[in-house]
């Protein structure tokens, strides 16, 4: 990660009350480290947005053994790879498929659409990090 730089912000004390308890609800030590994923989250909410921007997302899926799953190739989207795909029962005869994946927000969006567009499918695409964010890891 960069180097820490401290700076003050100014905030209504209403919103600073709702920062504490964001704060406690998180279990963060501090509001600095509420306000950094507050701003991460916004990072990544803006690169989704762009579409062309590399992201990293977890898609997850619920459906019923017998449900066959909508086909969804990867071929049609050149940027995406599958990094991890794991398939397990949940309880009884239902199942759930957690796949992590990596590409340009458009294509992420797109190919998750295809999977979870089924009837018989409930599921959450969720972005967890762009590639801008997830590089700040490889510096520590």
């Amino acid at each position: 990660m960069g180097e820490t730089v401290r700076f003050g912000v100014s905030m209504d004390s209403e919103l600073v009350t709702l920062l504490d308890q964001l704060t406690r609800q998180k279990n963060h030590d501090n509001r600095s480290e509420t306000i950094r994923e507050l701003v991460r989250d916004a990072i990544i909410d803006e690169r989704v947005a762009d579409g062309q921007q590399m992201v990293i997302g977890t898609l997850t899926i619920l459906f019923h053994h017998k449900t066959r799953l909508p086909r969804a190739p990867i071929s049609a989207f050149p940027s995406l790879t599958i990094t991890a795909n794991l398939q397990f029962h949940i309880e009884g005869e239902i199942c759930a498929k957690i796949m992590v994946v990596r590409g340009t927000g458009s294509e992420v969006a797109a190919w998750a659409q295809m999977l979870l567009s089924s009837s018989k499918v409930i599921g959450k695409l969720t972005y967890t990090a762009t590639d801008e964010l997830f590089s700040e890891l490889l510096k520590t």
